[in-house]
């Protein structure tokens, strides 16, 4: 059972406001470090982890699970407003855990992003894999409509090496550029660098269908560190068709790094074609 607040902010709360800018230049950084089919750069932000951090300061925080709602890729030249909320508070192995949740739109109202994440103070000794990403199960009677692949089947999603220490400065100028907040205690955002490197690489596959309307969930097993070289594959464990002719496409995705060790697991949702694009 959760506790009703953390630093007397109640659970439903707004954490607070934060204001961007997306320009070319952040577009060209973000896709140096991640890849030219990712477009939402606006991930270097972290709009949930810094404003979570502008409330409560820096006390270690640790992201072990994120969700991301793609709804519209972001217009260079556009800012960016986001607003945080606190979701829930509850106590995991003796240590704070929030679950913040955030809503991006531009400056005329286009919706960008929404997006939520839980954080831990300092990283739970064990897994912990947040009662959602269980939602999703296999369809027995799942369908082959809209796209090419059998409930099952294996889809390689390639290899990524994490950026280096100097790349992740460069990650680090963007993000402050964006945020205006400097993370510190190890908070390198490869977390979120892997999210947006999974964006570029499920949407290569899917397309605006994604970009539009997709939801990618992920939960962390193990640390990412610079320089590693993970590999990430998706299974296609559903995919139905309404009777307007629209495919929802649900994969089961993993990350592992070069020591075969798994560092993420997560779903990703697609509806062939996306409502958002008729």
């Amino acid at each position: 059972m959760g506790n009703a607040e953390f630093r007397g902010v109640a659970a439903g709360e707004q954490l607070g406001n934060l204001e961007y800018l997306i320009d070319d230049s952040v577009v060209v950084g973000y896709q140096r470090l991640v890849g030219k089919s990712s477009y939402f750069a606006n991930l270097i932000a972290d709009d949930c982890v810094t404003m979570a951090m502008a409330k409560f300061g820096d006390v270690g925080w640790d992201v072990i699970w994120r969700r991301f709602d793609f709804l519209r890729p972001p217009i260079p030249g556009r800012r960016i407003q986001a607003g945080a909320w606190l979701k829930e508070v509850r106590e995991v192995e003796q240590k704070p855990w929030l679950r913040v949740s955030a809503f991006a739109v531009d400056e005329i109202g286009t919706e960008i992003l929404r997006s939520e994440a839980a954080l831990a103070a300092g990283r739970a000794q064990t897994e912990v894999t947040p009662p959602s990403l269980n939602s999703v199960l296999p369809s027995a009677n799942a369908a082959a409509h809209g796209f090419d692949g059998r409930v099952g089947e294996s889809i390689g999603l390639g290899e990524w090496v994490v950026p280096a220490t100097e790349s992740v400065g460069a990650y680090r100028e963007l993000r402050i550029k964006l945020s205006g907040t400097k993370y510190g205690r190890g908070s390198h955002g490869t977390g979120q660098l892997l999210a947006g490197w999974l964006e570029g690489r499920i949407g290569g596959l899917f397309g605006d269908d994604f970009r539009w309307g997709g939801r990618l969930s992920l939960a962390y097993h193990a640390p990412i560190a610079p320089g590693d070289l993970l590999s990430a594959d998706a299974v296609l464990i559903e995919q139905d068709q309404d009777r307007s002719g629209t495919s929802m496409v649900r994969l089961s995705v993993g990350v592992w790094n070069h020591c075969n060790r798994r560092v993420a697991v997560g779903h990703a949702s697609i509806s062939i074609p996306s409502p958002r694009l008729l």
